[in-house]
């Protein structure tokens, strides 16, 4: 396994798409592939449809991107394919992770992603992962690792399923494989008055992980709530009873997708009213 200082650095040139030459504000829909590829920089369109990827700025089609203002669309069956271009050439027999999100609209069945390795920037090349299929209405981010088998300087793009499905995509990103990807976050504010706000205390982001144990402490160490699940919150109750405004530790011990035990640990504050 190598690490930051291996002395290998590749980038995706543009993964998330925000390099364009795009009208400001405008979806380009159906672009063909020569159309594509005259907007996107270091990203090549070459599928078979006449119709081809989607630039999406916009929220008409159920969102906006997961980050930054621009996401592509690509539909399934493999007849919209594309590569994206890195800054160097991988090393062979080196450990890459990579990372992305995507989301599926509910008007569309979500085709599942899969990521391709090629030294040619309009061929697959090969098969080196398989995503499971995207939620609805929910950027997920997927990360996995793998062995690079050769020197190539694309990662490529199709989605599987048939023609007619449909995903987002957003935000690829590589690096050199000597950590697990996480997307983790949570609030240090919650206010318990059913006002239909912020009434659950729960992760703001929870990706990457397989499951996750919530604690919560009270100033003086004593447990008011824990759960299996913690993507289940917790309502301020103890024991059928509305806790205190105040200062709160919680603790959560999940497992990451490479099945590593790790734990995060902060403080929140409850407000009854805010």
């Amino acid at each position: 396994m190598f690490g930051y200082n291996s002395g290998f650095s590749q980038n995706i040139l543009n993964g998330d798409f925000e390099i364009n030459n795009a009208p400001v504000g405008i979806d380009q829909i159906g672009s063909t592939n020569f159309q594509f590829n005259s907007l996107v920089p270091h990203c090549n369109s070459y599928g078979t449809s006449t119709t081809g990827l989607d630039l999406i700025t916009t929220d008409t089609w159920d969102g906006f991107a997961y980050s930054g203002n621009w996401y592509v669309g690509i539909e399934g069956g493999g007849v919209e394919q594309f590569s994206m271009e890195l800054n160097t050439p991988l090393v062979s027999g080196v450990n890459y992770k990579i990372s992305f999100y995507d989301r599926g609209r509910a008007v569309h069945c979500p085709a599942s992603i899969e990521i391709g390795t090629s030294s040619v920037n309009n061929d697959f090349g090969v098969l080196i992962y398989t995503a499971p299929t995207p939620t609805i209405g929910e950027w997920n981010l997927r990360c996995f690792t793998f062995t690079a088998q050769s020197n190539v300087a694309f990662i490529t793009v199709r989605a599987g399923n048939t023609t007619g499905c449909w995903t987002k995509l957003d935000c690829f990103n590589i690096e050199i494989a000597d950590s697990p990807c996480v997307d983790f976050s949570m609030p240090n504010v919650f206010t318990p008055n059913n006002d239909g706000v912020n009434d659950i205390f729960k992760p703001i982001k929870f990706n990457g992980m397989k499951q996750g144990k919530m604690t919560i402490l009270n100033r003086w160490g004593q447990t008011v709530f824990e759960t299996e699940d913690v993507l289940n919150g917790w309502d301020g109750l103890h024991n059928n009873q509305q806790c205190t405004d105040g200062v709160y530790y919680w603790i959560i011990t999940y497992t990451n997708i490479f099945d590593e035990t790790k734990t995060e640990t902060g403080f929140l504050t409850m407000k009854m009213e805010y």
